[in-house]
């Protein structure tokens, strides 16, 4: 009986002992389980950083804006080829747009470059050039330009600022300026001779011609 009594004493203190050492080990591996997250949070807290300092996406460039008008229609408007509808003169007459053998005018600035440059493209508009431009205002607030016409000079303005800027032809406008004149003279005073020497034709005038200054003189 003291045998018995004995061994079950010893199996209580084997169950006892494994029930402390199981009540132990919760708790510790309770604490392990906190220090490991923290642990395993640490890197991706470090990782998220170098997300965030990854450069940004550059933007997409803006598109070219479409113009609606025919090119062909503004080179027409632009050297008078086409009058415009309400009798304003031709932009040729003033500016210059790197087209042709002269070129254009130099009283307004060249527009080779116009619908190009951000600051004066806004400008190629019925509404400035009608009552904004103060050199063209005086002829434009009473003959103006229509907005089908400046869409059609902005198709031609954008197809002239793909190519260089050609040098101002002034000089070789002026030569023929001055020949064209010279030849203008010549062919007055031609027509106006003969006119006159027939008009004068035997009168007083005409006798005194031929005896002291003309035909008949000394």
């Amino acid at each position: 009986m003291v045998s018995k009594g004995c061994n079950k004493i010893r199996k209580g203190l084997q169950y006892g002992l494994a029930a402390l050492l199981v009540s132990g080990l919760l708790p510790m591996a309770a604490m392990a389980a906190d220090q490991a997250a923290p642990a395993a949070a640490a890197p991706a807290a470090q990782v998220a950083p170098a997300t965030d300092m990854a450069p940004a996406a550059a933007p997409a460039p803006e598109a070219a804006p479409v113009e609606t008008g025919n090119a062909e229609i503004g080179r027409q408007i632009f050297t008078g080829a086409r009058p415009l509808q309400n009798g304003a003169p031709p932009c040729i007459s003033c500016h210059s747009i790197s087209y042709g053998e002269l070129n254009g005018g130099t009283l307004g600035p060249n527009l080779t470059k116009v619908y190009a440059d951000e600051s004066k493209n806004p400008l190629l508009s019925s509404a400035w050039i009608n009552g904004g431009a103060p050199t063209m205002l005086p002829i434009f607030s009473q003959r103006n330009i229509t907005d089908e016409e400046v869409s059609h000079l902005r198709a031609f303005f954008a197809q002239q600022s793909k190519g260089p800027v050609a040098p101002s032809a002034t000089g070789t406008f002026t030569i023929i300026g001055l020949g064209g004149f010279v030849g203008v003279l010549i062919v007055f005073n031609i027509i106006w001779s003969g006119r006159y020497r027939n008009r004068n034709k035997g009168t007083a005038h005409d006798a005194l011609w031929r005896n002291y200054g003309g035909k008949g003189g000394r």
